[in-house]
């Protein structure tokens, strides 16, 4: 989920989307467009392993940002929330949570 300070959808910067990409190792596996009304990118059952999540924009600094995380079970679901400050159009943080799927 991309979100600003306030915790609103931040779906895109200047009319243009952020991009979310996935990979493992240098290899990209996934590339999804930021939803525009949840401002979210979903990969779905995915098997064990590591992962980097990467969030891209052109208008933000930086640019991109990665993410490490690893799916050490199965039904293991691993949600990121990555937080901009808005105005100023930088990257704040990163806040993880891992949830089991029901």
């Amino acid at each position: 989920m991309l979100r600003n300070q306030e915790n609103v959808a931040l779906t895109s910067i200047e009319g243009i989307a952020f991009v979310t990409l996935l990979q493992q190792g240098r290899q990209v596996i996934a590339e999804e467009t930021v939803e525009l009304i949840y401002a979210d990118a979903g990969f779905d059952d995915l098997p064990l392993g590591q992962y980097t999540v990467v969030v891209q924009h052109k208008c933000v600094e930086p640019m991109e940002v990665t993410y490490e995380v690893a799916i050490a079970e199965v039904g293991e679901v691993v949600f990121l929330t990555f937080v901009y400050l808005e105005p100023e159009r930088v990257f704040l943080k990163v806040y993880p949570s891992v949830e089991k799927r029901l």
